[in-house]
């Protein structure tokens, strides 16, 4: 009876665990559905605290480590392992979600062997959870196993045939693989499939072109992926070294065809930023300013494309319109950099002492504080302002940078043997092969004139363009042993490669020897009538984002009867046109004009009068001379081209030079069979 009734007891009271457990759990599963992690996590917490053997609380637990908001790898793991530990072996829902949370984890610590082998266990558990097959294909592409990946890809559109971006996955693996005919196959798929094409795909196509050296397709390429995705990939680096005016014409052909989106502006400043070219960007920003109903939020952008370009006045102005609806750090730094381009170095310090309010234990606010200390003269004041910064610091690249002012400090004062110990103690931060501008200054602080040559060497060698923004840290260090034909030449190199800091340099000490001499008055008056012009070409620009012609487009054409035709729009009417670049004219038959006329292509006011012409074959006609208010040619809009109407109604519909002078090449790809328009 004693057995029975023991039994019967421990029973009953595992039942009570169970209903422990599942009262936790099931309050924890609300507050995961109502997206409440933490509250899931306290429940789940609160659920193991009780019964240590409650194997889906420690399941939910590891997977909620597991998200990057916790980013708890560790622990995830530990609750993963007792999740496997405690949950019944029947139980194979949870089990296989939890070898699946122990490869999500492996895969975020780029532990991709063990990644794999997690997932397998969790797929071979649920052969057609299509989510599982999509980690194992991406973890073997991570691990460089592409046939592997491939496979698993296949498989993935077997069970899901209609998944688009599978196909762009399978493009990029097939091209990492080495295997172009897949990888343009299964591009092409991609884009087909999806409505305004695949941001890999794109890619794929531009990385692809890029090998074959066919730039215009690569930017073409390259440009369609940036758009799609809103953002940059690194073949766009790439482009950019190579070929910059391609791609920022391939930038603008994507921006014409979403005519006045606000998103494709965006995007193109920021492409246009990221390129440094600083002028385009300003121009796109103006047209998402003049587009969106909050112009508040694109102050802060505009201010600090200005002050890039050193246009102070501009800048100033946005930063101080952006201040009216946001106090953030970066506004008030930005403030400080227009009035330290200016000289005014106190009224700087001011606007970063606002900035420390918003960050007090900002390190490198110290460092720009101490620095602009240093220019108005305030030495004493300056290093002290330093030693705070040095406690506050952690980044080698800033301690480096504040050794090398002290060193500058010391310089100006006097003290030779601390302007050595600062020195000194830069270079025991100094790594083997260290390429880091950092120490162009220092060399010159230590009179090594020879080391500086090696760097100029070293930037002029860079075939990657990584190097172009170390010029103006160049130009410093040789100012500093007032080496005057370097510093001028560095400053030229820093301007050809898009850096403007010709206003920032009249007011810094160490370039005062260069304060009366004519070369350098020469190149400041140079680039005060590039900023007066380029401010009047902006402030006159036109809204009409279309009629910017500095752009590639292709022309698919057709060969018919040993011409080739093309299709173009004739103010709104979509017409086929023989490619003749012999022809003075566009020229259309009468009865196209008729058949315009009646049905509100054209008007009366169209119709200009007669005048005689002569056809490529070099015969002469007398025809009536019409206005065409709108051509479109491929993505390009023109505006306004002259045109014949011939009185044979068999004449064919021929594209003539009115149109093409508006470019600046012509090329015909037989192979591609595209008409390329390259602008002026």
């Amino acid at each position: 009876m004693k057995k029975i009734f023991f039994t019967l007891l421990i029973a009953l009271t595992a039942q009570v665990m169970i209903a422990a457990d599942s009262y936790y759990f099931q309050r924890a599963e609300e507050a995961y559905k109502n997206k409440d992690l933490d509250l899931c996590l306290r429940y789940c917490k609160e659920g193991v605290g009780k019964n240590p053997k409650d194997g889906k609380c420690w399941a939910v637990i590891a997977e909620i480590y597991s998200k990057r908001k916790y980013a708890r790898y560790g622990e995830a793991m530990q609750a993963a392992e007792k999740a496997l530990a405690t949950l019944p072996k029947k139980d194979k829902q949870w089990i296989h979600f939890v070898h699946a949370i122990r490869g999500d984890v492996f895969y975020k610590v780029e532990n991709y062997q063990a990644s794999k082998e997690a997932y397998l266990v969790a797929l071979s558990m649920q052969p057609d959870n299509t989510t599982y097959i999509y980690d194992v294909a991406d973890v073997c592409y991570r691990l460089g196993e592409y046939e592997e990946s491939v496979k698993y890809y296949k498989r993935y559109l077997e069970q899901s045939p209609n998944t688009i971006y599978i196909y762009g996955e399978l493009a990029y693996v097939y091209y990492k693989a080495g295997n172009p005919k897949e990888a343009r196959r299964y591009s092409d798929m991609a884009n087909t499939l999806a409505q305004g094409g695949n941001i890999t795909a794109h890619r794929v196509k531009s990385l692809l072109a890029l090998e074959q050296e066919d730039y215009i397709s690569a930017c073409r390429e390259a440009a369609r992926a940036i758009f799609i995705g809103e953002t940059w990939y690194e073949e766009g680096d790439t482009l950019n070294i190579l070929c910059p005016d391609l791609l920022m014409a391939a930038i603008r052909t994507e921006v014409a065809k979403a005519q006045k989106a606000v998103e494709t502006n965006a995007t193109a400043a920021y492409c246009a930023f990221t390129m440094q070219r600083y002028w385009d960007a300003l121009y796109y920003l103006n047209r998402k300013l003049e587009q969106i109903d909050a112009p508040q939020s694109v102050y802060p952008e505009l201010a600090s494309v200005y002050e890039r370009v050193e246009a102070l006045d501009e800048a100033e102005k946005y930063y101080s319109l952006a201040l009216k609806t946001d106090s953030a750090e970066h506004i008030w730094r930005g403030l400080a950099q227009v009035a330290r381009e200016r000289g005014e170095f106190l009224k700087a310090n001011e606007y970063l002492r606002k900035a420390l309010q918003e960050t007090p234990a900002e390190g490198k606010c110290y460092y720009l504080i101490a620095r602009n200390l240093c220019e108005a003269g305030l030495m004493d004041e300056a290093l002290m302002t330093l030693d705070t910064a040095r406690v506050l610091l952690e980044d080698e690249d800033w301690l480096i940078s504040v050794h090398s002012i002290r060193a500058e400090i010391f310089r100006r004062k006097g003290e030779e043997e601390n302007v050595h110990k600062e020195i000194a103690e830069a270079q025991k931060l100094r790594k083997p092969d260290d390429k880091r501008s950092e120490f162009y200054v220092l060399d010159a602080l230590s009179g090594d004139t020879a080391a500086l040559a090696r760097h100029a060497q070293e930037i002029a060698q860079d075939k990657k363009g990584q190097m172009d923004g170390k010029w103006g840290t160049l130009a410093h260090a040789y100012a500093i042993v007032k080496d005057k034909a370097h510093t001028l030449d560095m400053i030229r190199r820093d301007y050809k490669a898009g850096n403007y800091s010709i206003r920032l340099i009249q007011t810094l000490s160490r370039y005062q020897f260069l304060k009366d001499d004519p070369e350098f008055k020469a190149l400041v008056a140079g680039y005060e009538t590039m900023l007066e012009e380029k401010l009047a070409e902006l402030q006159s620009q036109s809204g009409d984002q279309e009629t910017i012609l500095d752009k590639v487009t292709e022309l698919p054409f057709t060969q018919q009867g040993g011409v080739n035709r093309v299709q173009c729009t004739i103010n709104g009417l979509p017409l086929y046109f023989v490619f003749d670049t012999g022809a003075a004219d566009v020229s259309i038959s009468s009865v196209e004009a008729n058949f315009m006329l009646k049905n509100g292509y054209l008007t009366n006011a169209d119709f200009m009068g007669k005048q005689n012409f002569m056809t490529a074959t070099g015969e002469i006609h007398e025809g009536t001379t019409i206005n065409l208010r709108e051509v479109r040619v491929g993505d390009v809009i023109l505006r306004d081209i002259k045109a014949s109407v011939i009185k044979n109604q068999s004449a064919p519909l021929l594209l003539g030079q009115s149109c093409f002078r508006r470019f600046g090449t012509v090329e015909v790809d037989n192979k591609a069979q595209v008409i390329r328009l390259i602008a002026k």
